[in-house]
């Protein structure tokens, strides 16, 4: 990645980005991104996610979005380290065996072994009714390898297993939470003078399913497999 923060670019040619940045700006009231349903204290999920925070030049533009966004209220801001898309829930811990994680793997692996590796750029910032983020795109590659994991979900654990239906997925980088309901437009209009920033790009190598809980504000990912894309 060699993208900086501070360059400057416009997203004409990035419709997914344009498109996102639409929506919340229709966006009247924020909400609590923690008060999500089945995340009582001390349980734990396993998630696929694309894990980020190891890539310099994101980490860098999250660091200085996040800095200028900081006086806010009500935001609790992702640690660079943890950045990542999620992909697709597989369940709570304790609703499957690990034998059955371990079998959705196995599945993913073998529906994965020639997806090419995924080039992607990231940003810019835009945000959701729970979160601030930064757009991902193209977006179709990425919905093919996550429809490819709610393939081996469906398989191993059957059709209602997959709760969501696979349109609403937008691929997305969120750099901070929102805790606390609250009027939408002083976040959207400090969004808005952040969207100069050119987005940072990247290739998506590799997809993990982690196991994932909750200590405070914070998301703490544990990785239990790794499907490595084809480079």
């Amino acid at each position: 990645m060699t993208m900086q923060p501070g360059a400057l670019d416009h997203d004409h040619e990035r419709p997914w980005a344009n498109q996102e940045w639409a929506r919340f700006q229709q966006v009247q009231r924020m909400v609590n991104h923690w008060d999500r349903p089945g995340w009582t204290p001390g349980r734990r999920s396993y998630h696929w996610l694309v894990m980020l925070g190891h890539l310099p030049a994101l980490t860098a533009m999250a660091t200085h979005c996040q800095a200028q966004l900081r006086d806010l209220p009500h935001l609790d801001l992702v640690p660079p380290a943890s950045l990542h898309i999620t992909m697709q829930r597989l369940a709570f811990t304790d609703e499957v065996s690990p034998d059955v994680a371990t079998a959705v793997v196995n599945d993913v692996r073998r529906r994965c072994v020639d997806f090419p590796a995924i080039p992607v750029e990231i940003g810019p910032l835009v945000g959701s009714p729970g979160a601030v983020r930064f757009s991902v795109g193209p977006p179709e590659p990425i919905s093919r390898l996550r429809n490819l994991i709610r393939e081996s979900i469906a398989e191993v654990r059957g059709p209602a297993a997959l709760r969501e239906r696979a349109s609403k997925f937008i691929p997305h980088v969120s750099i901070a939470y929102h805790n606390t309901p609250a009027d939408a437009h002083p976040l959207i209009q400090r969004v808005a003078s952040l969207r100069h920033l050119r987005p940072a790009t990247t290739v998506i190598q590799s997809v993990d399913l982690v196991e994932l809980h909750r200590e405070g504000h914070q998301y703490i990912a544990s990785q239990h497999a790794e499907i490595l894309l084809v480079s």
